[in-house]
């Protein structure tokens, strides 16, 4: 009578290792995918906050929402972006300038990498709340397009007048060269900022003692601080910006005359 072949425990134990052997090979791999996908929706979504800029400028005569109001009409603190009574689908009384272009696109305002990286890091700007780190949104308005950022960054009086009266696209200069939304991290980022995401507006400076691009697309969790994210632009068109080297948001934050002036 013939034996039935079998596996034995070497031959089990090999199987096992190259399978091991191939998954260490292959997971990195897959989470580039993934993460590039993820990459990729996010900059579907600011291809609609595109449209959105589009839309408003063309119903507003190529006028630019005041970038404190453009998504609530009370302007925004204390980490709106994650409190659940401030949801806008729940109370759309509180929604500003761009939300009745917004509203019927509810799954883009949060990058899923965003999503990730909130709820691993938490709110720096918002402890204590006691909100929990769910994103609601997580985009925001470069603050020198009509925004308050000529009486809060300490801008020297030769500047303060041009970025006051910045209101409408065809007052900046270089449009394809001037961000318009884009992604804030959650946390300080050393070197780069001073801030994080705690309201609706990205307010860089020359010395990053404020906010920056986030730095989370592209990499790891480890090493958060260096990545990229996505940007729309005042012309319409979206591209992956980096905050580096050394706080390069403002390069494009500036709506006047490149190159950006230094103080």
């Amino acid at each position: 009578m013939k034996r039935r072949a079998a596996f034995t425990l070497i031959e089990l134990l090999v199987v096992i290792s190259i399978i091991a052997v191939l998954m260490a090979i292959l997971m990195p791999g897959l989470q580039r995918v993934r993460e590039q996908a993820r990459f990729m929706s996010c900059r579907s979504n600011l291809r609609q906050y595109a449209v959105v800029q589009r839309m408003y400028a063309d119903d507003h005569d190529g006028g630019i929402p005041y970038s404190h109001h453009w998504l609530f009409a009370a302007g925004t603190t204390n980490c709106w972006w994650h409190d659940p009574t401030k949801n806008l689908d729940q109370h759309p009384e509180l929604a500003g300038a761009c939300w009745e272009y917004l509203k019927d696109y509810p799954k883009v305002h949060v990058c899923p990498t965003f999503n990730m990286v909130a709820k691993a890091m938490g709110c720096a700007a918002c402890m204590g709340t006691g909100n929990p780190v769910v994103p609601q949104f997580g985009y925001t308005m470069n603050s020198y397009l009509n925004g308050p950022a000529w009486t809060t960054s300490n801008v020297p009086a030769q500047y303060q007048l041009s970025i006051k009266s910045t209101k409408n696209e065809n007052q900046v200069n270089r449009p394809a060269q001037t961000f318009y939304f884009s992604e804030e991290n959650t946390w300080r980022t050393p070197g780069i900022n001073n801030s994080s995401i705690n309201d609706t507006n990205l307010r860089s400076t020359p010395d990053c003692r404020t906010d920056s691009f986030g730095t989370f697309h592209k990499v790891p969790l480890s090493n958060r601080d260096h990545g990229v994210v996505n940007a729309s632009f005042v012309d319409g068109h979206v591209e992956e910006v980096s905050a580096w080297p050394g706080g390069n948001t403002w390069q494009l934050a500036w709506p006047g005359e490149k190159p950006a002036p230094v103080w």
